[in-house]
């Protein structure tokens, strides 16, 4: 499987910033001043600009639309009640994906729990095959089909690294911030979930 760059190897990263980076951000930081001054429509208006990005994240991490749901009311309950200690407003979208980030890492040890007590009823109808286009032939979907199988094997951490990586195509600084850990870290975890997963898929990923 190839090394993604940009956009991510499935073509699904979400490019609302882009070259619009930093007017999308200088508008964050202006409607982050009038959330925190009490204006609700600002409020409702970064819901707008940034729930699709969420939902979509958390449901490519996830594998599961229905807990995608539940995540992104729980992510933006968070940062509007917790917005004065974001210090600079104009990386509200970044602090976003954190806290993304952390309520997917919470769901998936519920997960875990529920599923050790023979509880869990839930099915995965978001993984990678799901997700793919219409224009994959059968040979692509039973490789993808491998690759879900060989995610859900691994550690939470190093699943959601390995998927930041080469799904979401966010460079390595990013997930360090993302996942609140160091550089050095993040490529240990990435290094591993490739390793891990090239012996599951054939012809395994490339490593960083």
């Amino acid at each position: 499987m190839a090394r993604t760059t940009g956009s991510g190897t499935f073509g699904v990263r979400d490019e609302a910033f882009g070259a619009e980076f930093p007017r999308a951000a200088s508008r964050d930081a202006e409607l982050v001043a009038r959330v925190r001054a009490g204006d609700r429509s600002a409020e409702e208006a970064l819901y707008r600009t940034h729930v699709e990005a969420v939902a979509a994240l958390a449901m490519r991490l996830l594998g599961r639309s229905g807990d995608a749901e539940d995540v992104v009311q729980d992510v933006f309950v968070t940062a509007l009640t917790r917005i004065d200690q974001l210090r600079d407003g104009a990386l509200f979208r970044a602090w976003l994906m954190r806290i993304t980030v952390h309520d997917v890492h919470r769901r998936f040890r519920r997960r875990k729990l529920v599923r050790a007590l023979g509880l869990d009823r839930g099915a995965d109808d978001a993984g990678l095959t799901q997700l793919a286009g219409p224009q994959l032939d059968v040979e692509q979907r039973a490789e993808l089909a491998a690759l879900d199988r060989a995610l859900s094997r691994l550690p939470t951490r190093e699943r959601i690294v390995w998927m930041l990586r080469h799904v979401e195509g966010q460079e390595l600084a990013e997930i360090a911030s993302a996942c609140e850990a160091s550089l050095a870290t993040i490529k240990r975890w990435l290094a591993r979930a490739n390793a891990r997963i090239a012996v599951h898929v054939a012809g395994g990923v490339s490593h960083e």
